[in-house]
């Protein structure tokens, strides 16, 4: 059978961050995997529509939602419900898998939820292959949801990546509210990660399979690239730079191919190790490094299972910092049993380090993560209904005190200057954006005032 028109809608209406609005790479893969069985595709981004049902007509005989994330969850199942209830609906993504049996009682025209990697299990579906065989799938039958058995997952192909003809939009960098204009787009061109650090919990949901590491050839990756018209790209994958010879192999390719982008990648510390291999990855154009820091203790760092000690941290940041990388570090605050003068040494420990900016993370509990075995025996510690862990001594506001603190400690106006040295000479800061960016910086401080204000007004209302 092959269906007329697919729908594919990311249903979300807020970005998860401030940094601009992300394409909805894994919706798009999906798009891409399922062309050799539908005759027209659509994808709708809800940030940029206000009605799905306007795409919808009646040859409209399939839709594919991808969802990722736990924001807005009231309002993406509204959306699904507002769906007509005789077209095909497959529901995917990470939030969707954590979360099966709740997203078929909360919507009943869902008739399927595929559960991690989507590529495969789609296109068995889309084949009329029976369900009873598809792995990784949940299912309605005769009033019953059904799992199969998890899919044990393959190697990531090289040859389904997003169709970039099919996009209908312009992703580009954000500042608050203020658009900076800058296009800039992402790649996924590897899965999974060979880490089991303690606060991960991808490997824990009973309905899926932890994503071993996986990769797509390097040859694979600069097709794609060639097709990616953005000059800046992010690498979506967990840990880019786990196996050093592909990122060799990918680093001496670009090279040779002469393709002029600035790359943004999650990478761990140790590259270091291979200063040669640094020098290479400068030169292909990598160069905003984000780095999972998470703490400035190492007896945190231990309980993690993060693989390195400060001592190791410092030595490998000497060998990056040779080279003009933007460096954004990854915290955590709220580590168990961590201090609030450990919390407090983030800054000058990040300076040390090199970082140029910060992700400040409150310690954040999902539904199947490891830590929640460990909380069991920690009575004084508590998980929020949104899933952030506080304790007794520090509440959800102490440490969202903290969290500003740090911050305000962290950019002074001299590591603002160094910042906006660094943006010029990554070429990433023209004339231009520098005035849309103080414009911004002035949005955003009369947004804090406004709120402090409105915040001292209702403590006086109260009185």
């Amino acid at each position: 059978m092959k269906y007329k028109n697919a729908l594919c809608i990311h249903p979300q209406r807020k970005e998860i961050s401030d940094i601009g609005i992300v394409p909805p790479l894994g919706l798009e893969h999906i798009a891409s995997a399922i062309k050799d069985f539908v005759e027209r595709i659509v994808i709708i981004d809800m940030r940029f529509e206000n009605d799905a049902l306007a795409f919808i007509d009646n040859t409209t005989d399939l839709i594919c939602i991808s969802i990722n994330w736990w924001h807005e969850e009231k309002e993406v199942k509204q959306l699904i419900n507002s769906l007509p209830k005789n077209v095909k609906t497959i529901v995917g993504g990470r939030y969707a898998t954590e979360n099966v049996d709740e997203f078929f009682k909360d919507c009943p025209n869902i008739d399927i939820i595929v559960r991690g990697d989507g590529e495969e299990i789609v296109r068995d579906i889309l084949q009329e292959k029976p369900l009873t065989e598809i792995t990784g799938i949940s299912y309605r039958n005769n009033g019953s949801v059904i799992h199969n058995a998890p899919r044990s997952l393959s190697k990531v192909m090289d040859n389904i990546y997003p169709d970039r003809s099919l996009r209908r939009y312009k992703y580009t960098v954000k500042l608050q509210d203020l658009d900076l204009g800058i296009e800039w787009d992402t790649i996924s061109s590897s899965r999974g990660c060979p880490f089991s650090c303690k606060y991960c919990d991808f490997s824990s949901n009973p309905h899926g399979e932890k994503r071993n590491w996986s990769a797509r050839s390097p040859e694979s990756v600069i097709e794609e690239l060639k097709t990616i018209k953005a000059r800046y790209v992010g690498f979506t994958d967990d840990n880019m730079t786990n196996d050093l010879k592909r990122v060799e192999r990918l680093c001496d390719l670009l090279i040779e191919e002469k393709i002029d982008k600035i790359y943004f990648i999650n990478t761990r510390l140790n590259i270091a190790a291979r200063p040669d291999l640094v020098e290479k990855i400068y030169k292909a154009g990598f160069r905003v490094l984000l780095v999972g820091l998470e703490s400035t203790q190492d007896r945190m760092l231990k309980a993690m299972q993060k693989g390195f000690t400060t001592k190791q941290a410092m030595e490998w940041a000497k060998v990056l910092n040779r080279y003009n990388f933007f460096i954004h570090g990854y915290f955590i605050i709220g580590n168990l049993g961590e201090k609030e003068d450990e919390m407090m040494q983030i800054p000058s420990y990040a300076r040390k380090l090199g970082v140029d900016t910060l992700g400040l993370s409150q310690l954040r509990i999902r539904r199947y993560s490891p830590l929640l075995h460990v909380i069991k025996d920690m009575p004084n510690y508590h998980i929020g209904s949104d899933g952030k862990v506080y304790s007794d001594e520090y509440s959800v506001a102490h440490l969202k005190q903290i969290r500003r603190r740090v911050t305000r400690e962290f950019y002074s106006l001299p590591h603002i200057l160094r910042i906006i040295k660094k943006m010029i000479l990554l070429r990433v800061l023209t004339p231009n954006l520098f005035y849309k960016g103080i414009k911004g910086i002035v949005l955003v401080i009369k947004k804090m005032i406004k709120k402090r204000r409105k915040k001292i007004n209702s403590v006086k209302a109260s009185a």
